[in-house]
């Protein structure tokens, strides 16, 4: 694995100093830079391949976040929080993990040893005009998935299920569906469930709070209910 660029968003420069520390001292981990905020981060996103975020959970936004989706490189996001903040802060941003305060360095290697392991089993993602698919690791096998021929995907636990078009067993693959849900196209697929994400290409039917694709009956989580159904209406 190559050296990994990580970057810090924060204005505690004390906070920051430590997390430079930590991410010095830590192989196969490489300080890129810091900023003091989201908008900074873009800028330095679009000179330098950005692998890592260490990102304050004050500074979060949303709208970065979703320019750095439309760039075709999603960073792992570590968000720096307390447990106090975490509960306190809702927000729909992709988060790899959460580094809780006061920091400590053994906490940080356990998350670095995370994100090494993730990467460790390739999804790889390719968006340009012709290709639009997605390579699986699954057990011994590295499968390519198009985009369109998947149906929908099952959270569980630490694994997602991928069902797919005209495959009678889902593919089970070892990510977690938050981190799965950023190898997807964002104008294709919406989670609305914290266990599943759906297609809206494969969508049949939605009656009573429930979405149907095949023979599947997906529920509406009720904190997705108003995320999904004003994506139908945009495209009713």
């Amino acid at each position: 694995m190559a050296a990994l660029n990580c970057v810090i968003v924060e204005n505690n420069s004390k906070q920051s100093n430590v997390l430079r520390e930590y991410i010095t001292k830590t192989p196969r981990f490489g300080f890129a830079g810091k900023c003091e905020s989201a908008a900074e981060l873009y800028q330095q996103a679009l000179l330098h391949k950005i692998d890592v975020i260490f990102w304050d959970i004050r500074l979060l936004d949303s709208r970065v976040t979703q320019l750095l989706k439309d760039s075709g490189h999603y960073p792992i996001i570590i968000c720096i929080a307390s447990k106090q903040e975490q509960e306190k802060k809702e927000t729909d941003i992709d988060i790899f993990s959460y580094l809780n305060r006061p920091l400590s360095f053994e906490r940080f290697l356990s998350t670095a040893s995370k994100i090494k392991e993730y990467l460790s089993t390739p999804i790889y993602i390719q968006q340009q005009r012709n290709k639009r698919f997605v390579f699986i690791k699954s057990e011994y096998r590295i499968i390519k998935v198009k985009f369109e021929d998947i149906l929908f995907c099952e959270g569980m636990k630490d694994y997602t299920q991928v069902y797919v078009k005209g495959k009678p067993e889902p593919i089970l693959t070892l990510s977690n569906l938050k981190s799965f849900a950023t190898k997807l196209p964002l104008e294709d697929f919406v989670r609305v469930h914290r266990s599943y994400i759906i297609s809206l290409s494969h969508i049949d039917s939605i009656a009573r709070n429930e979405i149907y694709i095949g023979k599947k009956i997906i529920p509406i989580g009720d904190s997705f209910k108003n995320n999904f159904y004003q994506i139908i209406d945009w495209n009713s």
